[in-house]
């Protein structure tokens, strides 16, 4: 869906500026009114991509939903509503202990044993809530490596997958094979119910490139990429530029020509925790003080940026800046130099997924130098020094959802709007 134009309304005359989005639009979102912290994209709005919703439908869809006169090669996907109707069904012919674990080829088996099993099973079902363009890369990249296996990506936002997903443990007749999810509480409790099968990838297994002491968690869930959060600016605005979010308090960028986002969520009031934290606790203090415009996302702050409504914006998502900046708009932004903010991705190979070592191979395929490349565009990688990236997920801010509750995002919004309305 594309965004409408924000529209600026002053809240109060001394103080920041708001920008609003358009009643249509906000009917559009969800609620955004419980306290959630894996919902990255849904509640950040950081890809214009992220609503790609089939006309009549009432929730995500594949990738491959096709139109007409275009891509028809290309694979229609069920519309998850469907998808949990189908499982509810399935549901009701029985109960549900099905393990997949008793099919997987084991690490020690080696690539070409994996390879083998996953070519038997032909074909993987993925959900995931990363970037549909990338999934879509991705997905592409694995059919041509390994022909034969047919990659199936469901993308949706995790409140709605996770969802799904617990219905397949419940039931326990699986769609799903392989889950990516930015929301490491709901990760963390399904590892410790026991939902996932541990790695057998090479890659996974400590016999690549890929940090396994760094990045699988519990001997199962590992981490993906990074989205990432930063600052940026208008080049014609403000040539000299930022190298870091100090530099937003150059008086220069007083009064209106700095963007912020309004924490309107758990997620987004731990940025700010993490601007006090990295930056000094009278951090945002001072940067109340410029007189900033508030806006509701970093999408909307990213083309206020682009269009020159702003010179500086503190929330953007260099995955939405960098496509406007090859087409000529005149913006830049750097990653902070001790870290960024963001949400780390992790995947999970489901127990109750009836295609585990087609699985196992595109977990371990999307962590390689080629799947990191494909699936992490203008983020975060779990590999250093690949083409595109931005930083690896070591230097990714991880939320800590213990000291995120409702008090304390509740008394820190309050906080929030005395300085900042």
């Amino acid at each position: 869906m594309p965004w409408a134009a924000p529209v600026i309304t002053n809240v109060m005359p001394s103080s920041s500026t708001r920008v609003t989005t358009p009643p249509e639009a906000l009917a559009a979102r969800p609620c955004r009114n419980r306290v959630q912290f894996g919902n990255f994209h849904e509640i950040l709005a950081s890809q214009p991509l992220i609503r790609q919703v089939t006309p009549g439908a009432a929730g995500p869809v594949s990738h491959r939903e096709p139109s007409m006169g275009a891509h028809p090669r290309r694979r229609g996907g069920l519309p998850l509503v469907l998808l949990l109707i189908t499982t509810l069904m399935v549901a009701g012919c029985g109960g549900g202990n099905d393990d997949s674990s008793q099919n997987l080829v084991s690490a020690d088996a080696g690539i070409d044993a994996l390879v083998a099993a996953a070519k038997k099973e032909a074909k993987v079902t993925v959900y995931s809530a990363q970037g549909l363009d990338a999934l879509n890369n991705l997905a592409a990249a694995f059919e041509k490596q390994y022909p034969g296996i047919d990659v199936e990506p469901v993308r949706g936002v995790d409140g709605d997958l996770g969802v799904k997903v617990e219905t397949e443990f419940q039931t326990g007749k699986g769609i799903a094979d392989l889950y990516v999810s930015a929301s490491l509480p709901w990760v963390q409790t399904q590892a410790k119910a026991g939902r996932f099968l541990a790695p057998t990838g090479p890659e996974l297994t400590g016999k690549g490139k890929y940090d396994v002491a760094k990045y699988v968690h519990d001997g199962t869930y590992f981490e993906t990429n990074a989205a990432v959060l930063t600052f940026g600016w208008n080049t014609k605005l403000y040539p000299k530029g930022l190298t870091d979010y100090p530099d937003l308090l150059d008086p220069a960028l007083g009064g209106g020509k700095i963007g912020v986002v309004e924490p309107t969520a758990a997620s987004l009031v731990d940025f700010y925790l993490w601007l006090e934290e990295t930056y000094g606790p009278d951090y945002v203090t001072k940067l109340a003080a410029q007189k900033p415009r508030i806006y509701p996302s970093s999408l909307p702050m990213g083309e206020a940026l682009a269009s020159g409504e702003i010179a500086a914006g503190s929330f953007v998502a260099p995955i939405a800046l960098d496509p406007a900046k090859a087409k000529g708009a005149p913006i830049d932004y750097k990653m902070p130099p001790s870290g960024a903010w963001g949400a780390r991705y992790y995947g999970m190979v489901l127990k109750t997924g009836p295609h585990p070592n087609a699985a196992q191979l595109f977990a371990d395929f999307m962590v390689t130098a080629k799947g990191q490349e494909l699936i992490t565009p203008s983020a975060g990688s779990v590999l250093p020094d690949i083409p595109g990236t931005l930083i690896t997920n070591d230097k990714v801010r991880v939320q800590d959802p213990a000291k995120l509750t409702p008090d304390v995002v509740t008394a820190y919004q309050k906080k929030w709007k005395s300085l900042f309305q």
